[in-house]
């Protein structure tokens, strides 16, 4: 069994000075007969095989103490305990060098919340990982379903797309790495983009904002900051999009031109 420890909620505990004394004669004893053996294995005893060398030297150092016994962990909010257990995937008493700190560190960077992450061996018994995770900021829209982007677009894996629905929607094609860029500027203007659920990217050129109660803005290709603020501004003295309008044009500088949520008179179609 392993001992998972979150490092910001983990107790202080403190050593004995003379046990941390016996600890790091131990380590500085280990360490000194491995330089010897370095220094004699290029010359008298070159012949010893060093695979066998190697692994006498773990041995060695599980006998003086120098064992696993905890895994300490900060920076999680979101990834799950379970899948950094199975990336150290050694258990409690195994000498702390059979643990490949590279090893670890690849498996780690495939979980799909870390971003990027250290792993340190902390003598004499402690592997140490110190990650940092993927800020979600929407969902991004696919044929099948939504998925969790961070704020490059990269998708996030292995996560449940319905825990994150207060986020705002996105779509289009290359929408993903672009999502950072409209978000930002949708975002200078609190009180508007709180009626936000999507935007679509449209050619890769420019946004349209569909809001919560159905209206589609255009935002032009060139300045979207200065068109947003002017309806911000709009909003605020005229409530423009607490009216009946199905589209708001912005796309003509210093321009707004408005459609009229009119209902489709006529037949209809079959169903």
């Amino acid at each position: 069994m392993r001992r998972f420890l979150e490092q910001n909620r983990m107790a202080n505990k403190k050593l004995h000075p003379s046990g941390k004394k016996t600890w790091r004669w131990k380590i500085k004893t280990f360490f000194l007969c491995i330089g010897i053996i370095s220094v004699l294995s290029s010359g008298v005893i070159a012949f010893i095989n060093r695979q066998k060398l190697v692994s006498d030297l773990i041995q060695m150092s599980g006998k003086i103490g120098l064992t696993l016994e905890q895994i300490k962990v900060s920076g999680r909010a979101h990834t799950p305990k379970k899948e950094l257990l199975k990336a150290v995937d050694k258990e409690i008493g195994q000498p702390i060098f059979t643990v490949n700190l590279n090893d670890v560190h690849r498996k780690i960077g495939k979980i799909g919340w870390v971003e990027s992450a250290i792993v340190e061996r902390r003598f004499p018994s402690t592997i140490l990982i110190t990650i940092r995770e993927r800020i979600p900021i929407a969902l991004l829209q696919t044929n099948k379903s939504h998925k969790l982007i961070d704020r490059n677009g990269t998708v996030i894996e292995g996560v449940n797309p319905h825990q994150f629905t207060h986020l705002k929607v996105v779509a289009g094609k290359a929408a993903g790495k672009n999502a950072n860029y409209i978000l930002s500027i949708l975002k200078t203007e609190p009180e508007l983009f709180s009626e936000v659920w999507a935007v679509s990217y449209r050619s890769q050129r420019r946004w349209d904002v569909h809001l919560k109660n159905g209206i589609k803005i255009l935002l032009p290709e060139k300045d979207p900051v200065s068109a947003w603020s002017r309806l911000a501004n709009l909003d605020r003295s005229k409530a423009i999009i607490d009216r009946d309008l199905s589209t708001i044009d912005l796309r003509i500088p210093h321009q707004l031109i408005v459609e009229p949520n009119i209902p489709v008179r006529g037949k209809g179609s079959k169903t």
